[in-house]
């Protein structure tokens, strides 16, 4: 897989490399004028994306030749559905001790503070166990307006 393909309007599948950051965030940016969103919440939505797609490439992959990832994004009525999958070692968050924003630099433990955002800045994150391998991370946006 070379570059990026962005199958329709809706999905991208990309290798899980850094080079392959800035069509993914494109993708996401595009998406979200798409589906109209307000400024706060395209915001939400891209830096919440970036710091999935990052650790899939930084950690999801590590140690091994870097596989597909790929992204949905789709705006229903009341919420905005961002999708992740990726085709790395089965990877659980819920073992990610929880970080604590508040605490001095020198007491913060290392990682942690990234998937903090991401539950911050999402009404909902669901992981699951993609078969044979693999992972599908589904974060949804509830729109409080109409955007």
């Amino acid at each position: 897989m070379d570059a990026a393909r962005e199958l329709d309007a809706d999905q991208i599948v990309c290798e899980a490399r850094r080079e392959s950051l800035a069509d993914l965030l494109t993708f996401v940016e595009r998406a979200c004028a798409r589906a109209a969103l307000d400024a706060a919440t395209a915001f939400d939505v891209r830096l919440a994306t970036e710091e999935v797609v990052m650790n899939v490439i930084e950690h999801g992959y590590a140690g091994m030749t870097p596989g597909p990832i790929t992204l949905r994004i789709r705006r229903e009525p009341h919420e905005v559905v961002v999708t992740v999958e990726d085709e790395a070692p089965y990877f659980d968050p819920s073992t990610i001790r929880p970080a604590d924003p508040d605490a001095p630099l020198d007491r913060r433990s290392v990682g942690g503070l990234g998937w903090h955002f991401v539950t911050q800045l999402m009404d909902q994150a669901r992981h699951e166990r993609r078969h044979p391998h693999g992972n599908r991370l589904t974060l949804v946006k509830r729109l409080t307006h109409k955007s």
